[in-house]
Order: structure tokens, then C-alpha cells, then sequence
């Protein structure tokens, strides 16, 4: 069946691009992460430890907004996750992104230890976005048309996570997730998107 889409849609995922996948919003519970606190020590813990914390040991890492914390714990690693989108139905200055997109961005992930894959986590994390506890962290009811989930990589300050023959956000990658052009002055120069709809719209 061919999919019909929108101009802004073509933009977005380009004149050529198949049909985006079906995504099933059944929810099954998360058996990899669960949701966390930003104040929880051990995600603060963790945050202090990723290449773009600007300031360690500050109770403080998420960004103004609405974030969605995940944890995952194991008793050969653990890791982090966060889903982050700006208050943009607010309407005031300063709500929206700069670069006008409305998505939601994961603005960290790390991972510590043998753990499960990394691109395993990203999945689950993504499906973990159709969670009643997403719902009410990210205000989906209030979030209206969501176009979709990027990530930022910054390719320099993750050299030495990756091998030689790996791109810069591999994991991700890896887990389905597609790079794309992002003009922006920020320290991530690698940016990747992944289809999503928002269910509670």
C-alpha cells in the first residue's frame, strides 16, 4: 500500500523515502529500564559521566523542560537515558527549539559496564515512550503533532567509544536510527532521527 504524505512530511523524511514503519502502541511493560528520578543519585552518578555534562556534581543535568528518565540496572552494568522536549505549546519566548523542529530528543545515554547491547537499550527506551509514565513526564496529552526522535553525537569526544571502522553514533545506528543534516552551532555535529508518532495525540 502506498503512503500518501504530507508536504511537511515529505520534507522531513525526503521525496524518496519509504513508508515510514507501523508502530504498535500496545504497551508492554519495560523489562530493560524503569523510569527514574533526575534528583536519583545514581542517574546523577551516571550523568557526571557523560562527555557533555557541563558542570559535575551539580544536582542539575536535565534541560528546561520536560525529561523523561530511564534507568537500567544489572548486575554486569547499568545505564542512562533521557528523553527531552521543550514546553513549545507554552507559546512564551524562549519555549520552543531554535531550530523549530518539534521532536523528542535524547539528550543522553550512557551505558556502564557488560551490559546488554547498547542498541537493544535504545530500542526498549524508545518503546518505553509510549509508557504511561512517558506520557505523564513528556505531557504527551499537551504535546500535539510530535515529527519524529533525534539524537545529537558530538563525533569528536566519542572517538575512543567507538572502533575505527564505526560511525559516530553506531549504536544507534544500529538500532534503526537514520543520520540526517542538522545546521547548529552546538558541540553534537552527528545527528540521527528515528520515525515516531506521538499515540496520545
Amino acid at each position: 500500500m502506498l503512503t500518501v504524505y504530507t508536504d511537511a512530511e515529505t520534507k522531513r523524511f525526503g521525496t524518496g523515502c519509504m513508508a515510514p514503519p507501523l508502530i504498535d502502541f500496545r504497551y508492554r511493560a519495560s523489562t530493560l529500564w524503569v523510569a527514574a528520578s533526575k534528583g536519583d543519585m545514581r542517574t546523577r552518578a551516571m550523568a557526571d559521566n557523560h562527555y557533555t555534562r557541563q558542570t559535575p556534581g551539580s544536582p542539575s543535568w536535565t534541560r528546561p523542560g520536560y525529561n523523561y528518565v530511564l534507568l537500567h540496572e544489572a548486575e554486569d552494568g547499568s545505564a542512562l537515558f533521557c528523553w527531552w522536549r521543550p514546553k513549545w505549546e507554552d507559546g512564551r519566548p524562549g519555549t520552543k527549539r531554535k531550530d523549530g523542529l518539534r521532536v523528542i530528543e535524547c539528550t543522553m545515554f550512557r551505558r556502564e559496564g557488560r551490559t546488554i547491547l547498547s542498541s537493544l537499550l535504545i530500542n526498549d527506551a524508545v518503546d518505553c515512550l509510549c509508557s504511561p509514565e512517558a506520557r505523564q513526564a513528556l505531557h504527551l496529552d499537551n504535546a500535539g503533532r510530535i515529527d519524529g526522535l533525534i539524537t545529537g553525537v558530538g563525533s569528536t569526544k566519542t572517538t575512543r567509544c567507538r572502533s575505527d571502522r564505526s560511525k559516530p553514533g553506531a549504536c544507534f545506528r544500529h538500532a534503526g536510527w537514520t543520520e540526517f543534516y542538522k545546521n547548529t552551532k552546538s558541540k553534537a555535529d552527528v545527528w540521527l532521527e528515528h520515525f515516531w508518532i506521538n499515540p496520545w495525540h
